[in-house]
């Protein structure tokens, strides 16, 4: 065992309280950051061959859960929250994980946080008192230990990109989710798309369907205690949702029109009956459109989806494309179970909790809506701003768009509004 003398149990709570901020243990590198070397040391107790390593993160990570099981249900509760390991209060801050505690507890979230802060005073008294050999009584050594996903058994692997995706969506448990959907426009419209009209349906109006459909579906699916309610723009004024999923581009969502003045793109207009393409002014004015067989057969689109958070709290969603392919591309690549997850942790990793914007291609192939795993193929596009800086390319592969000879709808423009 290695000795901390120099080390007391204010010094360690403080650590922890450094440790619980941001993402907390869903990303287990801050261990390593955030905890002092005496006290790694002491809780690694010479298993590990060098410090910063994978393997001595592994050990910390696992002295940690053990030390956690040790707590009270109670206590053990609030530091799993704080923590980040609790899956309907999986959330990038600290602040909105215990806030999504105290709306489920129905109290105030101070008294979340007091509570908190009383666990987090036992959870440094094991780590620091408790010898480690007695909190890693029951794991394994890290290099005899398969990798987590091999331990885990098929239905765990299940909630685990479940969990990941709620977190992406911000779907905690008692959420309000406004949708607000592109509508046809009024001389678009059949009959029966008025309120006037005796066979009179509601959703005869709205633009994407499809991917309206597929949200309800799969929000349901991930969180059926998420209250979900869908608008047409024309309907849908402020109501102080949690999260906000505008679906259709500009031409046909005012509400998307709305947040145009804050986006690095733009939808170059064009009449009814032809496309829109992707303006991006930043990068030399380039333009990114669908492509065509000579036959007028659609072969490709572009999926542009957009994070904003506003200073309130809601979280915006902007699913978007040049053509209704696109938009369901959006929200399939970012939704899809397991490889929406690991296309979501793509995202993460490059460019944490920020705003961004991804555009990537969405294909139809034998009538199927064809998305690709962001962490097999990157994206065309990644740019991500943090406080309302303005947007910063992250990742441009739009030559790879530009260099393919496969249909047309490319070009550069030299002026752009």
């Amino acid at each position: 065992m290695v000795a901390v003398p120099s080390l007391s149990v204010d010094e360690v709570k403080d650590s922890l309280k450094r440790v619980r901020q941001g993402h907390g243990l869903a990303r287990p590198t801050a261990l390593l950051t955030t905890l002092p070397e005496p006290l790694r040391a002491h809780l690694a107790d010479g298993r590990v061959s060098g410090p910063a390593s994978a393997e001595e993160v592994t050990l910390l990570v696992a002295v940690f859960r053990q030390a956690i099981e040790g707590l009270t249900e109670d206590e053990r509760l609030y530091v799993e929250v704080d923590f980040n390991l609790v899956a309907e209060h999986r959330y990038p801050t600290l602040t909105e994980r215990q806030e999504s505690l105290a709306r489920q507890q129905r109290c105030a979230a101070k008294t979340v946080r007091r509570r908190g802060d009383r666990a987090l005073d036992t959870l440094a008294y094991l780590l620091l008192a408790n010898e480690p050999s007695v909190i890693m009584s029951t794991a394994r050594s890290p290099a005899t230990t398969s990798s987590p996903d091999q331990r885990r058994p098929p239905a765990d692997q299940n909630a685990l990109w479940c969990e990941d995706l709620r977190a992406f969506w911000r779907l905690s448990h008692g959420s309000r989710v406004d949708i607000v959907c592109s509508e046809i426009p009024a001389n678009e419209r059949p009959e029966y798309a008025s309120p006037a009209d005796r066979n009179y349906l509601r959703y005869a109006k709205f633009a994407d369907l499809d991917t309206l459909i597929y949200l309800r579906t799969r929000f349901a699916q991930l969180a059926p205690t998420v209250t979900i309610r869908d608008f047409a723009p024309s309907e849908y004024y402020d109501t102080q949702a949690d999260v906000l999923v505008v679906v259709g581009g500009p031409p046909w969502n005012a509400k998307y029109r709305e947040f145009l003045p804050r986006l690095p793109f733009f939808f170059e207009p064009h009449p009814l009956g032809e496309d829109d393409p992707l303006v991006v002014p930043g990068l030399k004015g380039l333009v990114l459109g669908p492509r065509w067989t000579e036959r007028h057969e659609l072969l490709e689109d572009l999926a542009v989806f957009t994070r904003l958070t506003l200073a309130q709290g809601t979280t915006v969603f902007l699913l978007s494309g040049c053509l209704t392919l696109g938009v369901l591309g959006a929200a399939r690549c970012l939704l899809e179970a397991e490889r929406g997850a690991r296309s979501f942790r793509y995202i993460a990793e490059h460019v944490g909790d920020a705003d961004f914007v991804l555009v990537t291609e969405a294909r139809r192939i034998g009538g199927l809506t064809d998305v690709a795993d962001l962490t097999m193929v990157s994206p065309l596009l990644l740019l991500a701003r943090r406080n309302n800086d303005p947007f910063a390319v992250h990742v441009d592969n739009s030559g790879r768009y530009l260099n393919d000879q496969t249909g047309t709808g490319i070009r550069r423009i030299d002026h752009v509004r």
